[in-house]
């Protein structure tokens, strides 16, 4: 049975950088009722969400998916207070991932929600960023992790003291953020034998941006297209890792 919802609300979330207020644009999603509901920050890809198009409804309907789940949702966006001045690459991750912790603390001063059950989805930069995030290398000294992070087709760059679960969702034929990189990270957790572990899914037939509805054109010379066997089941996988990590009370 759906959850209702109540209706989404534009927010400016507390953020500061180099010394000065930068204030970053959300979208707030909640359950109906008081709660105390555990939460999601989500983080887009390079395109934002900003303006409206495809990238705009895929993280819209993310948010309902996560609000009938019984999350309340908060989309980011860090590229708007920003513009080019945020690049797509490593350095662009680690900004977003501080952004996902502001996000965090917003989050956990609403009356409504539980500070002790907020999880991070990313999708591709987003995604990329969420390595950072689950990091306690690339966290500030004494800034509590998140509960549980999720990242949709991220470029895997090295991990060095993970301490967050982690679920990667990946198409074997991404040709943007290669899988390869995700099966090598695979390779090291098990090597290691960090805890908590790492769930690494990669769907054969899947491309880059594989959850997007309706997509199916060439970017920069890589096709991005809309695999709807893959779409799906990520979806239930990420349903049920939320769920084993974020408890409702």
């Amino acid at each position: 049975m759906a959850i209702s919802s109540v209706a989404a609300e534009q927010v400016s979330i507390p953020n500061s950088e180099e010394g000065r207020s930068l204030p970053l644009p959300g979208v707030l999603h909640k359950p109906g009722g008081d709660g105390p509901f555990p939460a999601v920050v989500m983080l887009v890809g390079c395109g934002g969400y900003a303006g409206g198009g495809p990238n705009a409804d895929h993280q819209s309907s993310w948010a309902r998916k996560l609000v009938e789940w019984g999350y309340v949702a908060l989309q980011v966006d860090s590229y708007s207070p920003r513009g080019p001045s945020l690049n797509c690459d490593y350095a662009g991750s680690i900004t977003i991932s501080r952004d996902a912790f502001a996000a965090k603390s917003y989050l956990s001063a609403l009356p409504y929600v539980d500070p002790e059950n907020i999880a991070v989805v990313g999708w591709s930069m987003g995604g990329i960023a969420a390595l950072k995030i689950i990091d306690g290398y690339f966290r500030k000294e004494g800034m509590a992790p998140f509960q549980a992070a999720v990242a949709f087709y991220p470029q895997s760059y090295p991990v060095y003291k993970p301490d967050t679960p982690l679920l990667i969702l990946i198409g074997e034929k991404d040709d943007i953020c290669h899988p390869e990189s995700s099966k090598l990270l695979a390779k090291k957790y098990a090597e290691q034998n960090w805890q908590p572990a790492m769930s690494l899914v990669v769907y054969p037939e899947a491309g880059h941006a594989f959850d997007l509805e309706g997509i199916d054109l060439v970017w920069q010379g890589h096709h991005l297209k809309y695999d709807p066997q893959a779409a799906a089941d990520a979806t239930e996988r990420t349903r049920s890792f939320l769920a084993k990590y974020l408890v409702a009370r």
